[in-house]
Order: structure tokens, then sequence, then C-alpha cells
């Protein structure tokens, strides 16, 4: 693995300048992608412009896609409230091109993290020789990804549209060959607080794996990203949110039998995070739930350990607020449910199973694409 001051001295080598903003680019946000030893993420990026970057920045014709991974390092101890860092790179494109890559190089590993046989005649993505696994030398790691070009948000002379990029994704933990994936989100610019999950989201809640009296092994855990008005900071992403369960007045969820059970816990994340279901649940209440149930899961951003709602008249973008319900959507929240065998509604299963489901944003969210 590069240490860090290597990595970064081959970036700015790579690059020639500093990082520029998305500032009008069509951009794609991949929220979530996970690399290790046994799991890596896989994205296809479809760029149908002559708009795009040059290898320094600048807009140019079928050049490049800038492409940026923020990421947390596991094997350094990741945490939840540790900042990301962000690596990126500009790489080749050209107009109808579709790029498939493994972020982490496991596949790939000689032809830059590019997969399929991509030919590189019209994409000439050889001849670059620049490495689309942008995680390579970062894993264990978790993080989000963005992708962008220079084209403009109206129709121009080429017929462009101002949504001139498509992308998805698949987390492929490719020892058992349990995968799940999601469509990118498409914006305009870097401001990406239109994608934050609706807020509160009902959320079902299946038995917990190890809990005295559950009738199926099965882990639960959500994946936070918090979003902000600049997706795309320089250097690091110390945006934070804070997830939770509320349900009501009385208390915090429901069992499986309509009855209120009183006793969550909140989490803060930095940038991203794996939350366990669990882990928002105290000991006691987690006893009494251990065939799951429902709650509304609130995700809002946090300003100085406060619940903050959006404000883009402020220099820091967000105002503290006195209640959660005055809390802008914060976060871009996925929830994952697997199990590695054991039993399931009481009944022994060998096979193993990964479920995730991605919560939309709210249909009213005020925020511009």
């Amino acid at each position: 693995m590069f240490a860090k001051n290597t990595l970064a001295s081959a970036v700015a080598a790579a690059i020639g300048v500093s990082a520029v903003g998305v500032a009008q680019a069509d951009t794609l946000f991949f929220p979530y992608v996970a690399l290790s030893q046994t799991v890596t993420t896989i994205v296809s990026v479809i760029n149908t412009t002559d708009d795009n970057w040059s290898n320094d920045g600048p807009p140019q014709a079928a050049g490049f896609l800038h492409y940026r991974l923020y990421y947390k390092n596991v094997a350094n101890g990741e945490g939840l409230t540790n900042s990301c860092e962000e690596y990126n790179e500009y790489l080749s494109t050209s107009r109808n091109d579709i790029q498939t890559i493994d972020l982490s190089g496991v596949y790939g590993s000689d032809t830059l993290g590019v997969l399929f046989n991509d030919p590189g005649v019209n994409n000439p993505w050889v001849a670059a020789n620049r490495d689309y696994a942008l995680g390579r030398y970062v894993t264990p790691a978790r993080g989000y990804l963005t992708v962008d070009n220079s084209d403009g948000t109206t129709w121009d002379t080429n017929g462009d549209d101002g949504d001139t990029m498509a992308g998805e994704a698949f987390v492929f933990e490719f020892g058992s060959g349990a995968a799940w994936g999601y469509q990118a989100y498409q914006s305009n610019s870097e401001d990406l607080r239109w994608a934050a999950s609706q807020s509160p989201t009902p959320v079902a809640l299946m038995p917990f794996a190890g809990v005295e009296g559950s009738t199926s092994d099965i882990t639960t855990a959500f994946f936070v990203t918090p979003v902000s008005g600049n997706q795309t900071p320089d250097v690091e992403n110390a945006y934070r949110a804070r997830v939770e369960y509320f349900t009501t007045t009385r208390g915090d969820l429901f069992d499986r039998d309509e009855n209120v059970i009183s006793g969550t816990l909140q989490q803060d994340v930095v940038c991203v995070g794996r939350v366990d279901a669990t882990s928002l649940l105290s000991d006691g209440t987690l006893v009494r739930l251990g065939n799951g149930g429902w709650a509304n899961l609130w995700s809002y951003p946090v300003l100085d350990g406060q619940m903050a709602a959006f404000d883009p008249t402020r220099s820091t973008g967000l105002i503290s607020v006195s209640d959660r319900s005055l809390a802008s959507d914060g976060a871009v929240v996925i929830k994952l449910e697997y199990s590695v065998g054991g039993m399931f509604n009481g009944e022994s299963m060998n096979d193993t199973f990964n479920n995730a489901i991605m919560y939309g944003p709210d249909a009213n969210n005020p925020w511009p694409r």
C-alpha cells in the first residue's frame, strides 16, 4: 500500500493541478462503495456528450471525466465520525461511452481496473495509461464516488439536454457470490441535498442475529452518507449527519405486536459509515425486540452537536434548529440485510443471502437537481 504522502504525490503528478469544482457539470453520485479483500464495488459510467474535461481540468471536446473517490481506510480505524480523504483523477472518455470499472482492482488487475474487454479505440483509455481502480491502494475502505463532465444545464448545438450521464453500481462479495446494487444519482451540480433519503422513513426490522428468542440469524445495517451543498470538497469531507429511531412521542419503535418499546440511541456519521441496526438500541430494548419490528428512521444534518437545517444564506450552509421535525433530510441511507446461514423463521438455512434497499428522496424536497 502506498504511504499517504506517496499517494498524494502520485495524484499531484498525474493531475498536474489542484482539483476544480463541479460547477454546472453533469455529475454522477454513487453514495456508497465498499472495498476489501473479499468485497469490491463494480461501477458502470455512461457518458453521452462531447462536453468533457481536458486532463488537467479545463473543458475540451472528447476528453476526460473527473472521478473523485472520498473514502475512509478501514485498516487505519475508520470511525463513524472521522473525515473522509479524497483522491481524484481525470480519466479518458468519449461520447456514448460506457466504462465498467472494478474500483478495488481485484478484477481487471492488468487492464487498469477496466472490465469486459473494452477495446479502447474510440475512448483511448489504454493509451492514456491511467488507473481507473481508484481504491486499489486504499483497500480496505468504504466511501462514495462522484464522476462529472463539463456539460452545462441547457440544450446546446451538439444536441445535449443537460442530462448526459448515467451510472450503476453493484457491491460484490466475490467469496460467496452475494451482491446488491443501485442506480447512481445524476445531478447538474455538486449540490446533492436533494438526494437525501426521506426523513423520517418507516423501516422494517428483521429478527436480530444472536439475540435470545430470535427466530432468524439476520444482520441489519444502515450505510449512511451525509449530503451537503458541496458534495465534492477539496481534500476531505467532514460533513456530519445523525440517524436515530423515533416513532411516537411515547416511545421509539414498535415490536411485532404493535407495542411501543422505548430506549433508542443516536449515532452520528461523518462523510460515510456503517451503522448496525442494533447500535441504535439500548441493550434492554434489544432483548425485547429479538424478532424485530418497525421504526421511523430519522436522518438529519448536525451543526456543532445540534440538529440543523440547510440554510444557503449562511457560510456554513447550516442553521441549528430546536427539533428534529424542523431539520432537513441529511443523508442517503441504504439498509442492508444479510445472513451467512443459521436460522430463518425458525428453520435451518445453509445458504447466504444479501438484500439492500436505498431509501429514496422526499418527493417534496425543495433542493434543485
